[in-house]
């Protein structure tokens, strides 16, 4: 985990070569539409990817220490965190869904809970790793780009990549095999 962890440190700053191979299983395309300045919800959200990347080989931070070191914009985008005893009964119910279940649910249109999203990014629990993104040519550059990402298990649980850009600003996020 530790080398995909540096591999996904570098192609955030800098994008692989097109011949460069993935470091999963294969690649995962999402399209991804903004009502406007593409360029910013994705510069954001590579941002937040940044930070969690330099904190995923040390030691996790608590929930406050993320809210104080992610952008506020993402913070409020999600939703307020769950009493314990919602928690418990989320975890109950979680933990009656089959692996399948658990894709379908965790790719819900729904807001996520700055927790609920960060257990997913956590070095034991990541199914995929940024690869790179396009922004789109005219007409729809200020409006869509693609993003890949290379991922360690087909199907994997892409809620987590897909509420990233939503909570940047993203209006859709859709994989390229819903298409």
């Amino acid at each position: 985990m530790t080398k995909q962890i540096l591999l996904e440190r570098g192609r955030l700053v800098v994008p692989p070569e097109p011949t460069q191979k993935a470091t999963g299983i294969g690649i995962a395309r999402f399209i991804v539409s903004c009502q406007s300045d593409a360029f910013s919800v994705l510069e954001l959200a590579k941002e937040i990817l940044l930070i969690v990347n330099h904190h995923s080989l040390k030691e996790w931070p608590s929930i406050e220490s993320w809210m104080a070191i992610l952008p506020v914009q993402f913070i409020n985008s999600c939703s307020p965190e769950l009493t314990d005893k919602e928690k418990i009964e989320h975890q109950k119910n979680w933990a009656q869904l089959t692996y399948n279940e658990k894709v379908e649910n965790a790719a819900q249109e729904e807001k996520w809970t700055l927790s609920s999203w960060l257990s997913w990014l956590e070095p034991t629990e990541r199914e995929w790793f940024w690869w790179s993104a396009v922004l789109f040519n005219e007409p729809l550059n200020d409006s869509h780009f693609v993003v890949e990402v290379t991922m360690l298990d087909s199907p994997f649980m892409s809620g987590a990549l897909k509420w990233l850009f939503k909570a940047c600003g993203a209006i859709d996020v859709i994989s390229e095999d819903d298409i």
